[in-house]
């Protein structure tokens, strides 16, 4: 596929959304070992305000100066292999279609005298951070990226771009709960067993039903609990899980209680029979919320911390002795790996989850950084999709599917 000599895209130039920019630049070209994609969405994240906010001071910037070199940001996405380099397998050929996993596990191939200290020590790197971002056109897919299995090949050449997209951060629920263990017996005398993940059978509760509380209810399902309680203070978040989610729980034989939070801890005790809940997923960026569910715990329970809190507010108490005593643990995580988009692609690809449930907002390149502003000011009950090959106001839409997607493509802005 022919590449243009320039492209547009949605550059941060340093701290503040006053340094958030979409610019003129370059279309990026391979070299040997790397290739070009055509980015055909990309969502918002709220990970992207908080680089937002740091600049090169995010730790995932390593002291990089974005006044000197900015970048494109966005690390939710998928593309299209538009450009291959030389020595690439016929796995990456120009057509294929692939989901993106931005974190890499690896040290800077390029530019390491951007890095702090020419990179020593960095093992760890990102797209939409140090390297090229997907608020773009096109965007260049480094050795890095390739060789740590980054780009997850789509299961249908017909499957969704914003579907595709959603993998992602769909595979950061994957990861936070294969990150939840509980050792279990099956009796007095029986040895001990790691079971990863949610406690089959048990009550698992969801505080936060925004759109990733929302994933991590349905992907929650597939451990089959007795009971998921969500408490939310919105009822129109609450809403969006009644219908096709409460009517897979149903046919799958696990209950699930929706819930405002003055109520939670009643209904807690009434559905747990006083015990508390194995598992509490906090998806909520508060400490005090975080703190009270160490409370809430039954014996042997695991709370996964899957809400940051921000700097300088995220020191909690906890009470040392459910530890000790009842056997209660934490466990948390940041992102996933490429089995987790793998995972994820899986079950967005056969219907598992319909990615459609998750989309709130659609819009063109042009409408990036009113996206990513949106997310910022939680204007938004769902996800963005950002399509870089057109032009058009972003809009809020009620679900999404591949057919209004076609048409969105198609229609002139």
């Amino acid at each position: 596929m022919d590449l243009p000599e320039s492209m547009l895209a949605l550059r941060l130039h340093g701290p503040g959304m006053d340094n958030l920019r979409l610019d003129e630049v370059p279309a990026p070209r391979p070299g040997p070992g790397q290739l070009v994609g055509r980015v055909d969405a990309v969502l918002a994240c709220a990970s992207d305000n908080k680089i937002i906010d740091q600049g090169g001071e995010h730790m995932l910037m390593y002291g990089w100066d974005l006044g000197r070199h900015p970048i494109p940001i966005g690390h939710e996405g998928c593309i299209t292999v538009v450009a291959v380099g030389e020595g690439l397998p016929e796995t990456f050929a120009v057509g294929s279609r692939f989901a993106v996993q931005p974190a890499v596990s690896s040290g800077p191939r390029h530019q390491r005298e951007r890095y702090r200290d020419n990179a020593a020590g960095v093992d760890k790197i990102a797209i939409g951070y140090t390297l090229e971002g997907l608020f773009a056109e096109y965007v260049l897919i480094t050795e890095e990226v390739i060789e740590t299995g980054c780009l997850l090949p789509l299961p249908a050449p017909e499957m969704p771009s914003f579907a595709a997209a959603l993998a992602e951060p769909l595979s950061c629920v994957v990861s936070a709960q294969e990150h939840s263990v509980h050792i279990l017996k099956e009796g007095p005398g029986a040895p001990r067993r790691a079971h990863i993940g949610l406690k089959p059978g048990g009550i698992t509760a969801v505080l936060g039903a925004g759109p990733m509380g929302r994933m991590h209810v349905e992907v929650a399902l597939s451990y089959g609990p007795k009971t998921i309680i969500v408490s939310d203070l919105l009822q129109a978040r609450l809403a969006k899980l009644r219908g096709g989610v409460e009517e897979k729980a149903r046919e799958q034989g696990t209950k699930l209680v929706l819930t405002v939070p003055d109520r939670f801890e009643e209904v807690l005790a009434s559905e747990s029979g006083g015990r508390g809940a194995d598992d509490i997923i906090v998806a909520l960026g508060i400490r005090a919320v975080q703190e009270r569910a160490f409370e809430l715990l039954a014996r042997g329970g695991v709370v996964n911390l899957f809400g940051g809190l921000k700097t300088g507010d995220h020191m909690i108490s906890l009470d040392s002795r459910r530890i000790h005593y009842d056997s209660v643990m934490a466990v948390g995580s940041s992102g996933g790996d490429p089995s987790d988009v793998a995972k994820a692609v899986a079950l967005l690809g056969d219907g598992t989850i319909d990615a459609g449930n998750y989309i709130a907002a659609v819009g063109g390149l042009d409408a990036a950084r009113d996206l990513v502003e949106a997310v910022r000011d939680q204007k938004l009950e769902g996800k963005g999709v950002i399509y870089p090959a057109v032009r058009k106001p972003l809009a809020e839409v009620d679900g999404w599917d591949g057919a209004r997607e076609q048409e969105f493509l198609r229609a002139e802005g």
